[in-house]
């Protein structure tokens, strides 16, 4: 129990459980864990306590669509992006890839996704309230009276394999106190990430990839079967993606669409049959080979997960 508390503490993610062995009885009465400083300048990350946090997932991840872009500000979307990708490559859980921001909410783009690029997740990102907000003054050589400037970034992180939302959430920029940029300024330059504003959308994204990587670390490593020659399958996944030799990897394979009801109208997704368990046969950097004993039959295509 005390270790599920250190790991609650170090913000593991949620439906992790103490090892065997390490469990308290259910009546034992266990003693608060006393909380230490915590230097920051060490990497404290309880997630990596997590056995799929070795793995590095492969995602896709759209660059920021804003509906209503602010008219100062040119290039925003595409610098949140950049940052957000940049957070997320460098917790070393990741291989992002981005692709068009997309208005869509259709299953469509991450289905296309997976198959042009083998990406399970897909990491859908809209931006929102960026504009200046206020009333200029009466007396111009007083300057415009504003309003707090934020912005705030909705989020949503779609199973390619499925087509299902696994998470979503929102996320809001620290206000500041910013007034118009004149000239029009480029999100992509040094001058806007000097200026307030400009630090307080680089937090924003910080807090986008920070949710993203809570939420996807402890999640299986996903690929897919490229070769079969009869019991010896060739995956594209190995040592580059954090694949062990002592790993077990589980088959699946997905069936035809379904069709469920749902507020307005029908949702639709796939379901993955499992066919069974493969063990790894020879590890290599970026392909491994794997000896699949069941009875099933294994395409080209099929997908390919963790099973420890």
């Amino acid at each position: 129990m005390a270790l599920a508390c250190l790991l609650a503490l170090t913000g593991c993610a949620p439906g992790m459980t103490v090892p065997p062995g390490e469990s308290a009885p259910a009546n034992a009465q266990t003693p608060a864990p006393k909380i230490a400083v915590v230097n920051r300048s060490e990497k404290t990350d309880g997630t990596l306590q997590c056995a799929e946090a070795r793995f590095k997932k492969s995602v896709m991840l759209t660059r920021v669509w804003l509906p209503t872009p602010p008219q100062d500000i040119v290039n925003l979307g595409a610098a949140l992006s950049k940052t957000i990708a940049v957070d997320l490559q460098n917790t070393s859980h990741f291989d992002v890839e981005t692709t068009q921001a997309t208005q869509s909410t259709g299953p469509k783009p991450a289905v296309d996704a997976f198959k042009s690029h083998g990406t399970p997740y897909f990491i859908r990102i809209s931006g929102h309230n960026f504009g200046l907000s206020g009333q200029a003054s009466m007396w111009s050589f007083l300057g415009p009276s504003l309003n707090p400037r934020g912005g705030t970034l909705n989020i949503r992180i779609v199973d390619a394999l499925t087509t299902q939302t696994m998470a979503q959430t929102t996320v809001s920029a620290p206000s500041v106190n910013a007034g118009e940029y004149d000239p029009v300024i480029d999100a992509l330059g040094t001058d806007f990430t000097a200026s307030a504003y400009g630090q307080a959308m680089n937090q924003l994204a910080s807090k986008a990839a920070n949710w993203i990587d809570r939420t996807l670390v402890c999640k299986p490593l996903i690929g897919q079967v490229v070769h079969v020659d009869g019991s010896t399958i060739t995956i594209n996944r190995g040592i580059n993606d954090g694949l062990r030799s002592s790993d077990r990897l589980l088959i699946l394979q997905r069936t035809d669409r379904v069709y469920q009801p749902g507020q307005d109208a029908y949702t639709e997704h796939y379901l993955l049959q499992s066919l069974g368990t493969a063990e790894v046969a020879r590890l290599g950097e970026h392909t491994t080979r794997i000896h699949y004993g069941g009875q099933h039959v294994v395409q080209v295509g099929d997908i390919v997960q963790s099973a420890n």
